[in-house]
């Protein structure tokens, strides 16, 4: 399988912590939030790999990797140092999630699915990172500063926001996919909440399922070479 020496040593390492697996398991929706960027392009050489054709370039990857490690200090309210992010092989982790951001970039584009320029706008404009005064409302001058210290263009920024609403776009008709009936005889609090409960397990197993097809079916290059020579460096 494409994905199965990331896995096997992302994700089955048998050292890695409790507390981080579970972690690493929700990472991938943790960080397909706005602080992605993953539309970020600088012009420089360097591929890392291609997901059905798009590249994957270097100056990407370690926007992401920097970005994630962040998400994952703040989620432990401490620092990662280079042993533990060795032992959870993090570069691996970031690839991973990488790849399979693109995948479902690519199903909602098999989908036909779009997203209006308003609804980019609204997006962007409700991200506290922009939002001064009271009440909070948004700051042109905020969003500037942003894209002049991170190097992109606004242009660039915002492809990276529709791209993260269409995966979540796709990701929602899947989980529709997997709706069992409400209850109809005693809606009691506890039965609704059982439902609520089996419901949202049963999406959540779809979804697995659909995208370890995405998976089987891609066509994912890794130049491993410069991949190990990358990780090394930001290690």
């Amino acid at each position: 399988m494409m994905l199965e020496w990331i896995r096997k040593v992302a994700v089955e390492r048998p050292k890695v912590l409790g507390t981080l697996m579970i972690l690493v398991g929700a990472i991938f929706v943790v960080s397909m939030g706005w602080w992605g960027f993953s539309a970020y392009k600088s012009g420089k050489p360097g591929i890392v790999a291609r997901i059905n054709g798009t590249p994957l370039y270097a100056t990407e990857f370690s926007r992401d990797y920097e970005i994630m490690k962040n998400n994952y200090q703040r989620l432990l309210n401490g620092a990662l140092g280079k042993k533990i992010l060795t032992e959870l092989n993090f570069p691996g982790l970031v690839l991973r999630n990488m790849i399979f951001r693109q995948l479902w970039i690519d199903e909602a584009n098999h989908l036909h699915l779009v997203v209006p320029d308003a609804v980019v706008v609204s997006e962007v404009s409700r991200i506290p990172f922009f939002q001064e005064g009271n009440p909070p409302a948004f700051s042109s001058k905020l969003y500037t500063q942003f894209l002049l210290e991170t190097h992109q263009s606004a242009k660039d920024f915002e492809q990276s926001i529709r791209e993260d609403l269409l995966v979540q776009r796709a990701q929602v008709l899947v989980r529709a996919i997997q709706t069992p009936a409400a209850p109809t005889d005693e809606k009691t609090a506890t039965s609704l909440d059982d439902w609520q409960k089996k419901r949202l397990a049963l999406q959540e197993e779809t979804l697995q399922s659909f995208q370890m097809q995405l998976e089987n079916r891609s066509n994912v290059k890794i130049d491993q070479e410069a991949f190990k020579k990358l990780s090394k460096s930001l290690l």
